[in-house]
């Protein structure tokens, strides 16, 4: 068996964010070397920067937060690859065929190679609201959606992409709402993958959060 993060690293400097770039800013409260008994730091970031679950309250006040979901509904026994060939700024929209039991599906797309280069930020693709509603209607397992690209809204397209994000989220739509894991590192060979754990960062007041993914693999 292996274990293999599935999510970023964030770093005190740059970080690639939707649209742009962003600084996390990280305050060294007390320092061995300064003469403190101990290393304590204070950070701050947006709670959409890095890899990060959208949850429904990112788009609907009625919504659930992230941090009201049980901890058993963070553990995929089932996940589900899709691999993808998507341009710059291009909405994926096709009929997607998974296993009925996917509790989680993953797309890879390779675009998480580009991290660090100007067109993962800016000419990201996406995926078109059309997805949301197949999968919603025809997967009732499936509980969340992971990409390995920045946003699932093209930063060239954010109309399309704010509907895009409520097909997914939306409380009132069919089923229930399937979550959106967004930013993810999947950079790795993803056929043994056999589970996938998921811990969101737990502050009651956010619609969503940052998370630690780890995959398990079979191998």
């Amino acid at each position: 068996m292996r274990y293999e993060y599935l999510s970023h690293m964030s770093a005190e400097g740059s970080n690639p964010v939707y649209g742009g770039y962003g600084s996390i800013g990280i305050h060294r409260c007390k320092s061995i070397a300064r003469g403190d008994s101990a290393n304590v730091s204070s950070f701050q970031m947006e709670n959409h920067w890095g890899t990060h679950v959208d949850a429904p309250n990112h788009f609907f006040d009625n919504g659930m937060r992230v941090s009201e979901y049980p901890p058993q509904y963070w553990f995929f026994k089932s996940p589900c690859v899709l691999q993808v060939f998507l341009r710059p700024s291009e909405a994926l929209n096709m009929s997607i065929e998974i296993m009925p039991e996917a509790d989680l599906l993953l797309i890879q797309s390779n675009w998480c190679k580009l991290r660090h280069a100007e067109a993962y930020v800016r000419e990201n693709p996406g995926i078109d609201p059309d997805v949301g509603f197949q999968l919603r209607s025809r997967y009732p397992r499936l509980r969340a959606v992971g990409i390995d690209w920045i946003s699932v809204s093209p930063f060239a397209d954010r109309t399309l992409g704010r509907l895009s994000h409520k097909a997914f989220l939306d409380p009132n739509g069919q089923n229930s709402p399937i979550l959106l894991i967004e930013d993810m590192n999947l950079t790795m060979g993803l056929a043994s993958l056999r589970e996938v754990v998921v811990m969101p960062l737990r502050i009651e007041a956010l619609d969503s959060a940052p998370c630690t993914v780890v995959g398990v693999f079979d191998d």
